[in-house]
């Protein structure tokens, strides 16, 4: 097929792609719920026996049994990777669609989770700060509530490094794994176009190679998001909290000693006359 061979020569020799992938913000966001309903049995043992998919598309195995407690929500299902691989995978990392049900990857339920809690502390220190500088809560119980927020923010900090790291590390995974498709696409490419392989394996492999590429470049693209939105909410909750701890000139001299202010009025000298 001249159509082959074209497209073979093309990812050979593939053009330089002047608008590389970039993810943009805005201002407003909104935190991803994973979860909102409860995966019932009756929702998945239709499924049970069939092939079931990550949420990229790509086939993780087989459904061979769900695990539910008495009130029929399922805690976790069990996948057939193959003959003798199995993995057990929790509820929260199950998802439902109208295809019926998807398995999450687990530096992804994290991420959320972190991105989450990241959020709400930001949102109130912010409100902690507005409260006080209104007026509108005593100096206490400011005192109190900030003291318990630094309190969590430092702990959720720890979390927020190791999900980073996670999400790091998840990357490089996928970028390794985009390179050795590539190597394998090439490989294939060479082979047919010198003749050593037919048409019907060329088509075979590289559909298969392309389409593994292009999720696996979707998850990486995920990954990274998710890693940027994470380092900015950290990053924006860390401003609130160095705002809050740096003192305005007004507290400042709502604090000054009262022995400085003696110390700053003028002396009052009486003269007594002696000779009288």
């Amino acid at each position: 097929m001249s159509s082959l061979r074209a497209v073979a020569e093309r990812e050979i020799n593939p053009p330089s792609d002047p608008t590389p992938f970039k993810y943009s913000y805005t201002h407003q966001y909104f935190c991803e719920v994973l979860n909102a309903v409860v995966v019932t049995l009756d929702q998945v043992d239709k499924f049970v026996g069939q092939l079931i998919k990550d949420e990229y598309g790509r086939v993780l195995g087989k459904l061979v049994a769900t695990f539910s407690n008495v009130s029929g929500e399922v805690e976790s299902i069990e996948v057939a990777i193959n003959d003798a691989l199995y993995e057990n995978v929790p509820a929260s990392r199950v998802k439902l669609t109208p295809d019926g049900p998807v398995v999450v990857s687990e530096w992804k339920v994290l991420s959320i989770d972190i991105e989450n809690k990241l959020d709400r502390v930001k949102r109130r220190l912010r409100a902690t700060e507005e409260l006080f500088r209104k007026g509108s809560i005593p100096a206490h119980a400011y005192e109190e509530l900030k003291k318990r927020l630094d309190s969590e923010f430092k702990i959720l900090k720890d979390e927020v490094s190791k999900v980073k790291e996670l999400l790091r590390r998840r990357a490089g995974d996928l970028e390794d794994l985009i390179i050795r498709l590539e190597k394998d696409l090439t490989n294939m490419q060479i082979l047919y176009m010198s003749n050593e392989i037919g048409d019907q394996a060329y088509k075979a492999a590289s559909d298969l190679l392309r389409n593994s590429k292009a999720k696996a470049l979707d998850e990486k693209r995920d990954a990274e998001r998710h890693l940027e939105l994470i380092t900015k909410l950290e990053s924006e909750a860390g401003e609130i909290k160095q705002v809050a701890e740096t003192p305005s000139p007004t507290s400042l001299l709502k604090v000054q000693p009262k022995e400085q202010v003696k110390a700053e009025q003028p002396i009052q000298v009486q003269v007594i006359d002696v000779t009288q």
